[in-house]
């Protein structure tokens, strides 16, 4: 891991307790990372003596598309998380780990609230004011599928204003910086030097690198380190974290116990820890994607052996709301929709979240329809827009599957969510559906029938800002190339 080079590219390095995640271009000094919550102790063995780490504290952030939320530990006592929890608001009755990822803006756009307090906030603004108000949500993805990522990006909020995408992902990334140290200072007994603390930030297994320098940026622009001193940040692959998480638990952690007996006659031992006989894929499913890793444990060492290569796609909770609007869209019309959401953007968002609550109880064995509520805005803007009323637009839709309720709500049956869902749903499905086991070391292609030839590569990479400078060297030969990647040049 960030400690060493291993010649097998395919290993993940877990020394003993202690592990951290690669992804960073930055040369990590030594092996200094969070560990998972509340881990089962692992089987120790010939673990190298490890050098004095650096950091007194790290910070993780897991900037999710729909969700965020950080984790810090001392390296002192590095088997204790301490979970992010003083969010201001939230949902009455549920206990919150994480926070929408919504950011608000003044019309100046100077940075005015994140999470609960941003939604809560733009929520109650009167309808004429709050369309001069910058509303940002979900926004994560929209630098992966920007293929020529620069710093000029720009995102659109809520009510259409554009603002450098640089600027959103720092705000954010700032309010974590403050609220993360805040934190950290209550559970100290020291004062914490700048220096002292790593910071790690989680991104998609399919990010390209663009998007993951563009990350590292926004965290220089937002102070979590600087420029000069990159190694004190990490850029880690989400399923990979996860992944290692997965190292130090125990079967009976892992396993749904419900699905005992388990076939074939096995009787597995559910208080061991995993070895070197497990196999295993982390699907991480979040918000925007929904990314993959499969691992095996080599033992005596205790290393992680990647057995394919972290992948991922745009297959996450996200699409299921896109498939929401999409139907908004077949009921109502596109230019309806379009329009509601250029002038009451508030109320755009009300009606996202009341049916982002209703998808969370969405279920294959439910029978009854799921009610989402309406704002009264957009049921007088359409009248006033159309000249009909809500149920007139239904019944001519012809869409059998979404009722009408006199109380103001859609009723969507069982049907339509399935119809919302099943999009997505295919993709997953497809995306583990995984190729054929990589090839053995020696094998040609499926047959493997032949040696092919080997030649040995030297390779060097010097890592720059946003530019990264390689040379290879052919041992045999001494012929040598070089390049320079400069990932957010024009």
């Amino acid at each position: 891991m960030a400690d060493m080079v291993q010649p097998d590219s395919n290993s993940l390095q877990i020394l003993g307790d202690d592990s951290s995640v690669p992804s960073s271009p930055a040369t990590v000094r030594n092996d200094c990372s969070i560990t998972p919550l509340t881990p089962s102790p692992s089987p120790r063995v010939e673990v190298r003596p490890r050098m004095a780490c650096p950091f007194s504290v790290v910070v993780a952030i897991d900037f999710g598309t729909t969700s965020s939320g950080y984790a810090f530990s001392f390296t002192q006592d590095s088997e204790a998380i301490h979970m992010m929890k003083r969010w201001e608001g939230g949902d009455p009755g549920v206990a919150n780990q994480k926070s929408p990822t919504c950011l608000l803006l003044t019309p100046e756009l100077r940075f005015h609230s994140f999470g609960f307090a941003a939604r809560d906030f733009y929520h109650d603004l009167d309808p004429e004011e709050a369309r001069h108000w910058l509303y940002f949500d979900k926004f994560k993805m929209k630098i992966h599928s920007t293929s020529d990522l620069t710093m000029e990006k720009e995102l659109e909020a809520v009510n259409g204003r554009r603002v450098r995408a640089i600027e959103v992902f720092a705000h954010a990334l700032r309010f974590f910086r403050e609220h993360a140290l805040k934190e950290v200072k209550d559970q100290s007994s020291s004062v914490l030097e700048g220096d002292e603390i790593r910071w790690v930030i989680t991104v998609p297994a399919v990010w390209r690198q663009p998007a993951k320098q563009f990350m590292r940026e926004a965290a220089y622009l937002a102070g979590l380190v600087s420029p000069d001193s990159p190694e004190q940040l990490l850029i880690a692959l989400e399923p990979e974290a996860a992944s290692i998480y997965c190292r130090k638990l125990r079967l009976h952690q892992v396993l749904d116990l419900s699905l005992q007996p388990i076939t074939n006659g096995l009787e597995l031992d559910e208080s061991r820890p995993f070895d070197s006989s497990d196999r295993y894929i982390v699907a991480d499913c979040g918000g925007g994607t929904v990314d993959l890793t499969v691992h095996q444990i080599e033992q005596p060492q205790g290393t992680l052996k990647e057995l394919y290569k972290a992948s991922g796609g745009p297959y996450g909770a996200v699409g299921v709301d896109l498939a929401f609007e999409a139907m908004l869209c077949q009921i109502f019309g596109e230019d309806f929709i379009q329009s509601f959401k250029a002038k009451r953007p508030a109320a755009w968002v009300d009606l996202t979240i009341a049916f982002e609550a209703r998808k969370r109880t969405a279920a294959p064995g439910r029978a009854n329809a799921l009610n989402i509520s309406l704002p009264f805005s957009f049921i007088d803007y359409y009248k006033r827009h159309r000249g009909q009323s809500v149920e007139a637009a239904l019944r001519r839709s012809n869409m059998n599957i979404v009722k009408w309720s006199s109380q103001g709500m859609l009723r969507l049956t069982q049907e339509a969510m399935n119809e919302l869902f099943q999009p997505t749903i295919v993709n997953i499905v497809k995306h583990i559906d995984l190729p054929e086991p990589l090839p053995l070391p020696g094998a040609v292609g499926g047959a493997g029938g032949g040696v092919p030839e080997r030649r040995e590569i030297r390779a060097t990479m010097q890592f720059g800002d946003t530019e990264i400078k390689v040379t290879a060297v052919d041992v045999m030969s001494n012929r040598s190339v070089r390049a320079s990647i400069d990932f957010l040049s024009n």
